[in-house]
């Protein structure tokens, strides 16, 4: 047996659910949503709060959030506090924070409960002259920009950091302790003390007491609300306000006003209360609604608030820490705003205009200021679709119960297996133009019911699966049918597959939806949205953009942009983003992403079932889920959509923090820079998008997303300019950029004066190098020269006159007979000869021809045929390996050494026979001369005086070359000599080169 159970929800919010039309943007937080449905976030000392007894809160001009704490002032961007105490900032010697105010000239005032008071500007904190420890504890801006004071003492006037007047009992005070201090609009100024209430104005100091209506003389605190009502506070006592002249009582039925710590009006009228003991209170159109530890509060004791231009309130709580309440975008309604269940299934409007939304225990109906519950009261009544059919009746599908039916208020079982409909969880209902109800199964198909026919299309009549949970109508009399093996059409009784091939094929479909271009969007289960238009299908997965594989739910807003619910968000999909990517003109999208910040308890969205989201007629998108269902008006984004102002905050060269207050002066050999930046924002800060740029080394700009630091390293000195701007995401760049110019100076080798030394230098070492050069081409030359005018000397006066006496010789024997004459003549002329061969080959030392223009394989053969020329019977040449050039020095060198070689062989040899080998080898060059001819034993010939100089010569050119000379010979055996010559590395070869050495080693 089942009945309707009616939950008025409390307070205001229920009540009024906006269910009448599209939501107005609103200044302050929506007084038409429960307090329970505001996005409400917690900070402690564990996320940066200096101390989680809060004092005080204000914002800045600038956007920052200040808050005062019983140890330490905080500043707040949405993201990071800041934290000022007595162990970062000298001037303070008290961290109990008192009271906070900002002036006109953006000048921030901090009281302090023993350490007098300070001010704050341009990163700078000074101490307030002329005020005692105990005498700043509370503050006021008074009209004419100054400043008013109290504390212990009295009261005292501030102007341009000057006492200018100071107020105490002597001048008429009931008490010197001041508690509050408040200045009206008539430029008077109200301050509570220990003994009763006074007002300043015109010079003149007027008191109230308990005598004029004051609930006690003791006054604690005072407040003046936007509407300029003043309310004042005392011990142990309910609010009282001054009105018409008086001072009225001021009592709210259940809220014990001796427990109120603060008092705000929001600029929607909204009363607010901070309770010491009972948490928040609002208080509108004579409802009072709480919001204490249960719901969520940090602590029950709240002690200040605060409310920010974005409209957001801040509550801070003794031992809480702070909490803030804003709109989120999404509005959730879950069991605490009276749903049934959190756990919520399949959501639709009826013809009325109700919206339907079904869970896993119990149907709910939005409905006038309310919502309503079905329930079963024996069982639980698991619904999990719906479907309401031309009929008033709203078909109802469960997950045991088969098909409901709701009518006149009263559940009844509709269809189930007596009616051929399979006894298995009912996961979509849908009715068509010709008033066939269709029912999808998980595990028994689907089932068509045309009156009292039903027909049953399983995986035998061609469906991919019996496991269905999507149902879509195509609008020309088919269905599409998502199951958990693809997607299948069935049209006149007829089912088609539309998933046999591609990333479609065998894919989990969990939702279908057609759009107004009846274009069909397929929801799947880890491989993202597909889009079906006109035959052609297209995929979009993470790598498109998109936040998560699996998409619940579908549904188009009214400017044709997709809405999908995800396993961890809900998100928009622009739809010209989406046509790009299916034209291929743009690789991937830019969705905008809703979660938990946004107003959802859970942004786990529900899939498998029909209806999985909703369009109502006024607009707003619907989405059932794991806590609750949530509401969003996709034409009022709750989050700013101004870009906020990017501000750079602190800068850290090595780890060193650096005064960025004044100019900029990094020392020489800075390595590592960090420059940390923000842009303040209380309402969205996860939105919050950087972009960066140092001028001087990016050449264009850097995306840094929502990171909120740079970091540089090994910066080249100069100047630099580093800029900074935020946006809201996907929105416009701020244009106001945010910039900090440094100088990095240099180390002592990166000055101008010390490169343009090394340039001296550098300089000289070469003109000294090219002299050097220079000198040595011309020693080269004069020897070059010495040794021709030598060869020619010798060619032209000795070599001449030894052929003359030959010439001489050889006619004397002609005319001379046989005899001793003759035989002295020939001895003569053999004598002649050797001298002439002898200086042909001084000759042909100091100049050889064979050089002048030939390689080692062409000057070694040559010279080695004339000399041997008729002197031996066998002359033998060999190279081998893959040649490489040789220096001309070298050549020299080795024709030379030969050429003693075979000389010796020939003249003191007597050889026969002459083999000369060269080998080409990767490490360097080996040379071997060998003979048949006498030989000698090697340690006695190096000192015979017979061979001249000819043996010292070639160790000497083998040295010059930085080989190893070695002769092989025995008497009767020949000799041979071997020669190996290194090859020079880079780094020696540029040495010698540089030294203008003129014997070099062998290669070129």
């Amino acid at each position: 047996m089942t009945h309707w159970l009616t939950h008025r929800l409390p307070l205001l919010a229920l009540g009024l659910l906006c269910l009448a039309g599209t939501i107005q943007p609103a200044s302050a937080l929506d007084p038409r949503k429960a307090l329970t449905q505001y996005v409400h976030t917690v900070w402690r000392t564990d996320d940066g709060l200096p101390q989680n007894s809060v004092t005080k809160i204000l914002q800045t001009r600038d956007g920052f959030l200040w808050v005062g704490t019983q140890a330490g002032l905080a500043r707040f961007d949405g993201v990071r506090f800041t934290t000022f105490d007595h162990t970062n900032t000298p001037v303070f010697r008290d961290d109990f924070i008192s009271d906070l105010v900002e002036d006109r000239h953006g000048t921030l005032w901090i009281a302090t409960w023993s350490d007098g008071a300070f001010t704050y500007r341009d990163g700078r904190f000074a101490r307030v002259a002329g005020i005692g420890s105990r005498s700043g504890m509370r503050l006021a801006v008074a009209a004419d920009d100054s400043i008013w004071i109290g504390g212990h003492d009295g009261l005292r006037k501030v102007r341009n950091g000057v006492v200018i007047k100071a107020y105490t009992m002597k001048d008429g005070l009931l008490s010197n302790e001041i508690r509050g201090i408040v200045v009206d609009k008539d430029r008077s100024v109200w301050f509570g003390s220990l003994a009763g209430l006074h007002r300043l104005g015109d010079g003149k100091i007027q008191t109230f007491t308990s005598k004029d209506g004051l609930p006690n003389n003791e006054v604690t605190s005072l407040f003046k609300t936007a509407d300029g009502v003043l309310w004042v506070k005392t011990r142990n006592a309910d609010i009282a306000r001054w009105s018409h002249g008086r001072f009225e009582p001021w009592n709210i039925e259940g809220v014990a006003g001796g427990t109120v710590r603060d008092v705000l009006v929001d600029r929607d009228a909204n009363f607010w209360l901070a309770s010491g003991s009972e948490g928040l209170l609002r208080h509108r159109e004579r409802r009072t609604s709480r919001f204490d530890a249960a719901d969520g509060l940090s602590s029950d004791a709240a002690t200040c608030m605060y409310e920010d231009r974005d409209g957001n309130l801040w509550v801070g709580t003794n031992a809480g820490g702070l909490n803030r309440f804003r709109d989120g975008s999404f509005t959730t309604y879950a069991k605490e705003e009276g749903l049934s269940a959190d756990q919520t299934t399949s959501v639709l409007q009826d013809r009325a205009g109700d919206i339907w939304v079904s869970a896993i225990d119990g149907l709910n109906q939005f409905h006038g200021n309310g919502i309503r519950n079905l329930r079963s009261t024996d069982k639980r009544l698991d619904t999990w679709s719906m479907w309401e059919g031309r009929g008033p009746a709203l078909l109802v599908g469960t997950s045991s119960n088969g098909v409901l039916e709701l009518k006149d208020g009263k559940l009844a079982r509709k269809f189930s297996a007596r009616q051929g409909v399979p006894a298995y969880h009912v996961s979509g209902i849908l009715s068509d133009d010709a008033d066939s109800i269709w029912v999808a199964t998980r595990g028994g198909g689907l089932a068509q019911i045309a009156g009292a026919k039903t027909t049953l299309f399983t995986r035998a009549q061609g469906l991919n699966s019996d496991s269905l949970y999507a149902l879509a109508d195509a609008g020309d009399g088919s269905l599409w049918i998502g199951s958990d093996n693809g997607l299948n059409r069935l049209k006149d009784g007829r089912i088609g597959n539309h998933s046999k091939t591609g990333n479609l094929a065998g894919a989990v479909v969990i939702s279908l939806y057609q759009d107004s271009r009846r274009a069909l969007w397929i929801g799947t289960f880890g491989r993202g949205l597909f889009r079906l238009e006109n035959s052609r299908l297209t995929q979009y997965t993470t790598h498109q953009g998109l936040r998560d594989d699996t998409v619940n739910s579908i549904v188009e807003d009214a400017s044709g942009n997709l809405w999908v619910g995800t396993d961890h968000v809900i998100a928009r999909l622009p739809r010209q983003g989406l046509d790009a990517v299916a034209a291929g003109s743009l690789a991937s999208l830019t969705p905008t992403v809703f979660g938990k910040a946004d107003g959802m308890k859970s942004a786990e969205t529900t899939g498998g079932t029909h209806p999985s989201a909703w369009r109502a007629r006024d607009g707003r998108l619907w989405f059932p889920t794991n806590r609750g269902v949530v509401v969003v008006d996709p034409s009022q984004p709750s989050f700013p959509v101004a870009a906020p102002r990017a501000r750079i905050e602190q800068m850290f060269a090595d780890e060193a923090s650096v005064d960025n207050a004044q100019a900029v002066s990094l020392p020489a050999g800075t390595r590592r820079l960090e420059i940390h930046y923000t842009a303040p924002n209380l309402s969205s800060p996860e939105r919050t998008q950087f972009r960066y740029r140092l001028d001087g080394f990016d050449d264009e700009w850097v995306q840094g997303g929502t990171q909120r630091v740079a970091n540089y390293t090994n910066l080249s000195p100069g100047h630099y300019s580093f800029r900074v701007s935020a946006r809201i995401e996907n929105g416009a760049w701020d244009p106001q950029e945010a910039t900090l110019g440094f100088d990095l100076a240099p180390q002592f080798w990166q000055t101008w004066w010390f490169r343009l030394l090394c340039a001296l230098a550098a300089l000289s070492v070469i003109w000294a190098i090219y002299r050097l050069r220079v000198g040595w081409l011309h020693a080269r030359a004069a020897v070059m020269e010495e040794r021709q005018r030598i060869g020619s000397e010798i060619h032209d006066s000795l070599a001449q006159g030894l052929s003359g006496i030959i010439f001489q010789t050889e006619a004397a024997l002609l005319s001379m007979p046989p005899g001793i004459a003759s035989t002295r003549v020939v001895s003569a002329r053999e004598l002649a000869k050797s001298s002439l061969d002898d200086a042909r080959y001084s000759v042909w030392e100091l100049s050889p021809p064979v050089l002048d223009q030939k390689d080692l394989s062409e000057s070694i053969p040559s010279m080695a045929r004339q000399l041997t020329h008729g002197q031996v019977d066998d002359l033998e040449i060999n190279f081998s390996g893959k040649a490489w050039a040789t220096r001309p020095e070298a050549n020299h060198h080795l024709v030379m050494i030969t050429q003693e070689a075979i000389s010796n062989a020939i003249q003191h040899g007597h050889a026969r026979k002459i083999v000369i080998r060269l080998a080409y080898e990767a490490n360097g060059l080996h040379l071997s001369v060998a003979d048949n001819g006498v030989g000698f034993t090697p340690v006695a010939a190096v000192s015979t005086r017979e061979r001249g100089y000819g043996m010292r010569n070639m160790r000497h050119r083998a040295a010059a070359l930085g080989g190893t000379l070695d002769f092989f010979s025995e008497p009767g055996e020949g000799t041979r000599i071997s020669l190996r010559v290194p090859r020079a590395g880079k780094l020696e070869k540029a040495w010698r080169l540089l030294l203008g050495k003129s014997i070099a080693r062998v290669e070129a």
